[in-house]
């Protein structure tokens, strides 16, 4: 039980060092307007090898770690991307000093964190 609890913090520290730790000023630029998915996709490939490590040092079967990692990759990329549009679509969500910045900030997390538990779930199954 205490090894399946570790991979969850694992999993969640993974996240915060690929958002906040590892991301370059290339990627932070391109997800501010979804635009330039390049480094976008940069950033969410830092995200699925990341979380890949844990997950093999867990030792789940390949087939599925390889499935977790396109899932991670997929999800983070359009989250990432739908975000950075929506922001120049509706200017007000890039204004850190309004509310609706910060709503949309925590959706992007929340979504971001369900994936990561959802990744947990399934390798905890395996």
């Amino acid at each position: 039980m205490a090894r399946i609890v570790l991979l969850l913090i694992a999993l969640l520290v993974c996240h915060y060092l690929a958002d906040f730790c590892m991301t370059s000023h290339s990627m932070i630029r391109a997800k501010a307007d979804g635009r330039r998915v390049g480094p976008i996709f940069g950033h969410a490939a830092v995200h699925a090898v990341l979380m890949g490590l844990c997950l093999l040092v867990y030792g789940i079967s390949w087939r599925m770690l390889l499935i977790l990692m396109g899932v991670e990759l997929v999800s983070h990329f359009l989250i990432d991307t739908g975000k950075g549009r929506l922001s120049v679509r509706y200017p007000l969500l890039t204004d850190q000093g309004k509310k609706p910045y910060w709503m949309i900030y925590g959706l992007d997390q929340l979504l971001h964190q369900l994936v990561v538990v959802g990744i947990w779930w399934a390798a905890s199954q395996g």
